[in-house]
């Protein structure tokens, strides 16, 4: 009998670049190992207060209030909307006096699409002494612009490609003003999970994240009803801008460089009393991983190809040890073997595809819930065994 599954509740928002990434999850073309995912799509504000008040599991939310509440959350490394030009815009309607080069003063009336935005949070850095902001659903804004109900307005998501033919005009690019500035990407939000619900749950989840997203890049005329029915503009064209702009290599993983922006925009935020702790990021396991293959098998694979082991198949995953565990899995599973590979990984390159589980006599191992890459592979040794998976040398 199969363990029953662990319920977890998401919250992603109804923007292509969520819907996209997330519509095999949505739509149970993939599963996370394990996990029962029961998901609500809401604005981005609605997802920062949901995860304030506990309201999910794991949730896109904004970086500001991921670095607001650092030390309940943890983020996950794929599913992140952090790039080049894709930042918030600072619009106004298209009058005498809203022309490039304005600025919001004191008394300006000024609309933000939430208060733990990172539009918000970008909006304070680089406008100090600006007046304070009314907070409201990000589809409001440019309506609220066009009506002359306010000065300027903050704009997110799909605005940023549809404010021209609407008629109103830009006066600030703030993601623009971060590249120049800092010179690094732009981190606006991302997939974390809160501390609370356990390494193994985030693990899960992160490798049922990015088999999604490997399943919409593989099929993305099949993500399309997913993001029409959800999206604010709904016309084809947009939504595939939307997401050429968003979904890009950070979002298959942060990586060294989204890990720095991240910082860098943390220490921006401390500087600006936002803030006192840095983000973490759900990380590679400590402890060398290994996958052992007869050198049989491993002499006649080609190499310049991915690995899928029959395990793959059968159970999803494919088994790794750690290091300390290598003389029980031989004795285990190796038993007449003369000749045995030990493939060492690269655990930051395999880490969002790892999960740590329960296997042979209820001990953790870690499986690896893809087919192993070339490029994983940092190393190998042939261990020589005496027949019965002992006496092993390197």
């Amino acid at each position: 009998m199969s363990a029953p599954r662990r319920r977890v509740r998401v919250g992603i928002s109804t923007c292509p670049n969520d819907t996209f990434t997330f519509h095999a999850l949505l739509t149970g073309a993939v599963e996370a190992p394990g996990l029962e995912l029961d998901f609500e799509l809401c604005d981005v504000e609605e997802l920062n207060l949901g995860v304030l008040a506990g309201r999910f599991d794991v949730a896109k939310v904004s970086f500001h209030l991921a670095l607001q509440h650092a030390r309940e959350l943890v983020v996950l490394p794929s599913g992140s909307a952090l790039g080049f030009g894709n930042g918030p815009l600072l619009l106004a309607a298209a009058q005498p006096g809203a022309q490039p080069g304005a600025r919001p003063g004191a008394d300006s009336r000024v609309l933000c699409p939430g208060a733990h935005t990172t539009a918000a949070l970008l909006y304070r850095l680089f406008h100090p002494g600006a007046a304070a902001p009314r907070h409201v659903v990000f589809s409001e804004i440019m309506p609220a612009l066009e009506r002359g109900e306010a000065d300027f307005g903050v704009c997110i998501h799909e605005g940023r490609f549809t404010y021209v033919t609407r008629g109103l005009t830009l006066i600030e690019d703030l993601g623009a003003v971060w590249e120049r500035v800092t010179g690094a990407p732009l981190p606006l939000g991302g997939i974390v999970a809160r501390r609370a619900v356990g390494e193994e749950v985030a693990r899960r989840m992160q490798a049922g994240l990015r088999a999604s997203l490997a399943f919409a890049r593989a099929h993305p005329a099949a993500t399309l009803p997913t993001m029409r029915r959800h999206a604010a503009e709904q016309a084809d064209a947009v939504l595939w801008q939307h997401v050429e702009l968003y979904v890009n290599q950070w979002t298959e993983a942060l990586g060294a460089v989204g890990r720095s922006a991240l910082a860098l925009l943390g220490a921006r935020a401390a500087e600006a009393g936002v803030c006192e702790a840095s983000l973490a990021v759900l990380g590679a396991p400590l402890e060398r991983l290994v996958h052992l293959v007869e050198r049989r098998a491993h002499d006649a694979h080609d190499w310049s190809t991915p690995w899928a082991p029959p395990s793959l198949a059968a159970e999803g995953f494919v088994h790794l040890s750690f290091e300390r565990q290598l003389a029980g899995t031989l004795a285990a599973h190796f038993a007449g073997a003369r000749e045995v590979v030990a493939l060492d990984l690269d655990g930051e390159r395999v880490a969002d595809a790892v999960v740590i589980e329960a296997a042979r006599g209820g001990a953790p191992f870690p499986h690896l819930y893809r087919a192993l890459e070339r490029a994983d592979v940092v190393g190998r040794r042939v261990l020589v065994l005496d027949g019965s998976g002992r006496g092993l040398s390197p």
